[in-house]
């Protein structure tokens, strides 16, 4: 009997995908996910929104203008990687597959590895579906892999994260403040020499011409 297929999601393609179906409360939206299939286990890596689709409250249509902005987008930013499954978005009615989501499952993510991941933005709930013995059922458990995305890693890489950010100012703006703390002081000696040099009371030797002129006799 093949073994149930195994899911792992990034954390941060869950964020992306709660945060797509909170911009619309009240119409459905959708897109796919992105990523590869490694011994019995699908892994979601990515995710691309499905700009243009056909939206209503409690349904969601994969256009022509939306499957050419996904292929567009998979084939610019992620080559090596494969449509793994798809999301959309329940608001306010609960998870699970509608006769309309099963007919878009069926036709358009029919791989035996491809998965249905369904959201609610009104109650948090959240569900994958997949392929088992031709039919299409709700998994059980998934695995949650939580790492940093690749764009956090390079700044990390670059400089640091400061982690008192707002106590400390930038560095152009600390070097312009030692500048002027700098002229400040400058200035300050400069104005001192000159009301020394103008108040104190100024005192001139005279030689004594007798000390060093002889007379003849």
């Amino acid at each position: 009997m093949k073994p149930r297929l195994r899911v792992e999601i990034r954390a941060e393609v869950l964020r992306r995908i709660r945060q797509h179906a909170r911009s619309s409360m009240s119409a459905e939206i959708c897109g796919v996910l992105i990523g590869a299939v490694r011994d019995q286990v699908t892994v979601v890596e990515e995710s691309i929104e499905g700009e243009q689709a056909r939206q209503g409250g409690s349904h969601v249509t994969f256009t022509q203008d939306t499957w050419s902005h996904i292929y567009k987008m998979k084939d610019s930013k992620y080559p090596d990687k494969r449509i793994v499954g798809w999301y959309h978005s329940h608001p306010g009615f609960g998870v699970f597959l509608s006769d309309h989501d099963t007919f878009i499952q069926r036709n358009f993510f029919s791989g035996e590895d491809q998965i249905a991941w369904v959201y609610d933005p009104h109650s948090d709930e959240e569900g994958c579906f997949a392929w088992e013995k031709n039919e299409i059922v709700r998994l059980p458990a998934i695995a949650v892999r939580d790492e940093p995305s690749p764009v956090a890693v390079r700044r990390s890489a670059v400089e640091p994260e400061d982690p008192f950010p707002s106590e400390r100012p930038p560095r152009k703006r600390r070097l312009a403040r030692w500048m002027a703390l700098v002229l400040s002081h400058l200035l300050v000696l400069i104005l001192g020499f000159g009301i020394a040099v103008f108040l104190l009371p100024q005192v001139i030797v005279i030689p004594d011409s007798g000390s060093s002129v002889q007379k003849s006799k």
